[in-house]
């Protein structure tokens, strides 16, 4: 499949975020939002796009699009960036000039999720794929930050099931509040650990929900 013979590849981005803009403006999801509100909604958000350039870029005229246009754009329509440039209802994309590669692979390779896709059509194995270590990091962040609210929340289930059960029960509603309490609490000393290796290595990890904001009290 074809895509964008003889187009500038800055012309080619360009007209596949107007046709997403579009599309999203128009009533993707049961709503439509005008033209017009939607240049209103750029300039609050201190990236001013006139209705007239949003009209060129949905109807294919503009020939470029700016990083800063696509992410005020998509915070304007309540839509990921991502959505913007990979639209999964396309069976392709030219990812690079010349190159067709399938959406999905793209869009993973774009958000970090897997490696440069390789070309539509080919039989080669795919090429084995570790994420960048610094985004491991964050992504086993979040993790063990998830798994630790869910312990804890399963232990407090627990302990009130054990107040209102019977003698034969409470026993078990018990060890199941102790056994998430502890891996809660094993979880709480991953993530404290965690962090530090983010702080060590020049990152600054994720804000960290209320419950679990005292992790931080020795951090300077």
């Amino acid at each position: 499949m074809e895509q964008g013979a003889g187009k500038d590849f800055n012309t080619l981005v360009a007209q596949r975020v107007g046709r997403q803009i579009a599309r999203a403006r128009e009533g993707v999801g049961g709503r439509r939002m005008t033209a017009q509100a939607l240049a209103n909604r750029t300039a609050e958000l201190g990236h001013p796009l006139d209705r007239s350039v949003i009209a060129k870029l949905e109807k294919g005229f503009r020939q470029t699009v700016t990083v800063a246009d696509v992410l005020v754009l998509a915070r304007a329509l309540d839509v990921p960036p991502v959505a913007l440039l990979f639209p999964l209802d396309e069976p392709q994309v030219e990812l690079l000039p010349g190159e067709i590669s399938s959406m999905w692979p793209a869009l993973q390779w774009f958000g970090a999720e897997g490696p440069y896709p390789l070309p539509s059509g080919s039989d080669a194995e795919p090429q084995r794929w570790d994420p960048p270590p610094s985004i491991a990091l964050f992504r086993q962040h979040e993790d063990f930050v998830r798994q630790c609210q869910q312990a804890a929340a399963r232990a407090a289930e627990s302990r009130l099931q054990s107040t209102l059960a019977d003698d034969d029960d409470r026993a078990r509603w018990e060890a199941s509040a102790e056994a998430d309490a502890q891996l809660a609490l094993s979880l709480r000393d991953t993530i404290k650990a965690l962090r530090k290796t983010l702080r060590a290595a020049n990152h600054e990890p994720p804000p960290l929900p209320k419950a679990l904001r005292s992790l931080d009290d020795d951090v300077k």
